[in-house]
């Protein structure tokens, strides 16, 4: 397929997956349908259908869509997959099955606390989860997010040199040091950008900075809001995905011409 960096197609994922050469992405970042039916009878806000995350299994085959996606990603790369807890064991042995090494859950902390279905007398979600697991081995890029602040070791210590960046992060983001991975009501407001699932663009940033270096071709097949294509953009990544709703591909076009 002849396909044009950083665009978001009007399309179903695997039409894009399919035809995206092998080993064409240095970076998988995405957040597929869990099939939960997150529109039911407990859901006060409408929105337009998310085509493939109805309640049923059969409605989205994820252990497709992981083969794909590890098909396409560059040896020695990473890929990182939003998830819920009771779709993990699932989408963790899928990822498995086709190729990927699993090497943590990230918790990152929402700006607001919500959930889906009925949530009287239940523990609502205040965090996203996220599988990361890479192809072949990869450490993390020299960002400046994991400079030492102690770099070239403690004076008079008797301990090793403090290497110039973390070769590890904290699984857990959570308090003021760490962006949310969601984006607060008052932003909603403020914009009018209406999407049930949007992620932040400034938590997928850290992510993409973390795991690529500048230039890198960042591949979502699952666009959504267009969170992925704006965190590109803004760290000097290239990005390519699609969005198979035809109301938000509007909105993730909208959100990378003005910015926000």
């Amino acid at each position: 397929m002849d396909y044009t960096l950083d665009t978001i197609y009007l399309m179903d994922a695997f039409e894009l997956l399919e035809r995206l050469p092998d080993a064409a992405a240095d970076l998988i970042l995405t957040d597929p349908p869990y099939g939960i039916g997150y529109q039911n009878q407990f859901t006060q806000t409408p929105h337009p259908e998310i085509i493939g995350d109805g309640i049923k299994e059969c409605d989205f085959d994820y252990e497709h869509m992981a083969r794909e996606c590890y098909r396409i990603l560059k040896l020695n790369s990473h890929a990182y997959f939003f998830t819920r807890f009771d779709r993990y064991p699932l989408h963790y042995a899928a990822l498995e099955q086709a190729g990927f090494t699993i090497k943590n859950c990230l918790v990152i902390e929402k700006n607001t606390v919500g959930g889906i279905g009925d949530l009287l007398g239940s523990y609502a979600s205040n965090a996203e989860w996220v599988i990361f697991c890479q192809k072949g081995r990869r450490r993390f890029f020299k960002t400046r997010l994991l400079r030492n602040h102690r770099f070239g070791g403690i004076p008079g210590a008797k301990r090793k040199q403090v290497p110039e960046f973390k070769t590890r992060f904290p699984a857990c983001w959570f308090g003021p040091e760490y962006p949310k991975s969601t984006y607060s009501t008052g932003w909603h407001q403020r914009t009018g950008f209406s999407h049930p699932t949007m992620k932040n663009a400034a938590c997928l940033e850290w992510l993409i900075q973390i795991s690529t270096a500048p230039d890198a071709l960042v591949v979502d097949p699952f666009m959504g809001s267009g969170s992925t294509a704006l965190a590109a953009v803004n760290t000097g990544r290239h990005f390519l995905g699609c969005e198979i709703v035809p109301e938000y591909h509007a909105l993730a076009l909208q959100r990378l011409e003005t910015g926000i």
